[in-house]
């Protein structure tokens, strides 16, 4: 914000809804005053007019000089929905090298294929597909004997069929395919590295090109070019990770991709974006397999066909049906997504050899998914998907401001913004601990939870389980854990003491296995997540 206007707008464009709020300067700092969302492709202003007038039938003082509110200053970013890809390669290991970097970095991958299944004419088809906007072909660097033969039979192929096309995509050449460039006369080209065969989510060449021209393809759909969401997204959580001086990761699932970002004081550490962790891909539509994999974590009882028509209303009108077993769907959505999003979260070994360290401080999560459920139980999902040991505090992005500020060009300006606005941004859901290790028998061992105003309470640990601990917003305690057979907490010891902070999830104290491990029966295991999430959803039946 500048001192020449006394409030902005943060407003963010998705894919399925556009959020909005309200910031202004409320005794010396910025405050968010409101926020609403809509769905997306609506008209503007009258959600922005609706902010001031809430505020205005509220507070009338705060809003003083904002008789001419359609000229504040709008911090804005845009997701936009991902671009396509075709992959092909001169063997299977190859297209998977590759597209493990195109589906990790944004991109919606229409096809992989190679040339030593001979599928023609599935190439040839995918190859004059009117939808396609990139293709990518690769091979290691230099590329090897086996592959030289099968690459340029594929590359002939690839080049009479792209002449066909009036309207050619771009070509991204990696590793050995490079020297292939002078196949593809006309053809706007991008030469990049081979891919990487370790499928590791820091930082990677191919990885980090891919992402760039993603981005790109976006921005070049859109006439108004407004700063890319997943991009500001990812400067946001690195420059709250400075200013905090803290290990801090974000996830977020949107109607048309997930993200998951992991960033320190130095920077992003490990970042992904998958259009299958979506919150219900648009696979969904026409894969029964796709829909099950969200009916995998519901505990609504209907007949499958029912609740597969249900998810895939998800995939086509996401805004709707958000109450009663709608949000219990959608949250459903939100762990398939968010398990998505964990699958293949490895990140590199430190540079003397260490193993990588996965814990963060602080876990944001965002999107749809989210806003619809109670607090214990979005902390829940988090802790069911995103498993390891260790305790953490737990937030919501729930006004999605984090994109427009992330938007912001100057880093200053980023964190004297962020400063501002941390209690409002993020709303507190409370803290987790994960703790392995705890046995039943007689001796399972004890929680003491002791705040900073004396209170203390003590809880026998129940093995395998989940226990709520009731720790509102603003007050912070010291969970001491105690156990005979010594428990996993990051490391192995028979007492161990974090500091925790209260939000409107409490705390939740989880003991069950890591990774966890649910019934293949679909009776058993929706029995068995009933018993964990009804306790966290007051009112709701079975």
């Amino acid at each position: 914000m500048t001192e020449r206007l006394p409030a902005a707008f943060a407003i963010d464009h998705g894919t399925a809804s556009t959020t909005a709020a309200l910031i202004a300067h409320v005794d010396g700092r910025a405050r968010i005053l409101a926020a609403a969302a809509q769905p997306a492709g609506a008209p503007l202003d009258p959600l922005l007019a609706g902010l001031v007038g809430d505020v205005r039938a509220v507070s009338p003082e705060l809003l003083e000089r904002m008789d001419d509110w359609p000229a504040l200053e709008r911090f804005e970013s845009a997701t936009r929905r991902p671009p396509s890809i075709l992959v092909l390669g001169p063997t299977e290991a190859a297209v998977a090298a590759l597209s493990w970097a195109a589906a990790s970095s944004g991109w919606r991958i229409s096809g992989r294929h190679a040339a030593e299944a001979t599928q023609v004419v599935a190439i040839c088809e995918a190859l004059l597909d009117p939808d396609l906007e990139t293709l990518l072909i690769g091979a290691a660097d230099p590329s090897t004997v086996g592959e030289r033969g099968q690459l340029a039979d594929l590359l002939a192929m690839m080049a009479a069929a792209l002449a066909r096309r009036p309207d050619r995509p771009e070509v991204v050449l990696a590793g050995g395919a490079v020297e292939a460039a002078d196949r593809f006369e006309g053809a706007a080209l991008i030469f990049a590295p081979a891919a990487s065969q370790r499928a590791e989510v820091g930082s990677d060449p191919l990885r980090d090109l891919l992402a760039g021209l993603a981005s790109a393809r976006t921005d070049a759909r859109d006439p108004s070019a407004l700063p890319d969401g997943r991009v500001a997204l990812a400067r946001a959580t690195a420059s709250l990770a400075a200013l905090l001086d803290r290990r801090i990761e974000l996830v977020d699932v949107g109607a048309s991709a997930g993200t998951r970002i992991l960033a320190d004081a130095n920077g992003i550490l490990g970042q992904v974006v998958r259009v299958d962790a979506a919150l219900a891909p648009r696979e969904a539509i026409s894969d029964d397999a796709v829909a099950d994999q969200v009916l995998a974590w519901s505990t609504i009882r209907a007949d499958p066909a029912t609740l597969r028509d249900r998810v895939r209303n998800l995939v086509v009108a996401p805004w709707r049906d958000a109450a009663g077993d709608g949000a219990r769907l959608r949250l459903a959505a939100g762990r398939a997504a968010l398990e998505r999003l964990d699958e293949g979260w490895r990140l590199p070994a430190t540079p003397d050899g260490h193993p990588a360290d996965y814990t963060a401080d602080l876990l944001i999560v965002s999107g749809g998914a989210f806003d619809v459920a109670p607090a214990p139980a979005v902390s829940l999902a988090l802790v069911d998907t995103l498993r390891r040991p260790g305790a953490m505090a737990l937030a919501h992005d729930h006004a999605r401001v984090l994109a427009p500020i992330g938007a912001l060009a100057d880093e200053e300006d980023r964190r004297r913004l962020l400063a501002d606005l941390l209690e409002d941004a993020l709303a507190p859901l409370g803290s987790a601990i994960v703790a392995t290790g705890i046995h039943s028998g007689r001796h399972r061992g004890t929680l003491r939870l002791t705040t900073t105003d004396g209170a203390s309470d003590q809880v026998e640990l129940v093995a395998g389980g989940v226990q709520l601990l009731d720790l509102p917003p603003g007050l912070v305690a010291t969970a001491e854990l105690t156990t005979r057979d010594g428990a996993w907490l990051g490391v192995r010891s028979h007492h161990l003491a974090v500091e925790v902070a209260g939000g409107l999830g409490g705390l939740l104290v989880d003991t069950r296995e890591i990774p966890l491990r649910l019934p293949d029966r679909p009776e058993r295991r929706r029995d068995l997540l009933d018993a964990w999430q009804r306790p966290l959803w007051p009112g709701t039946e079975g």
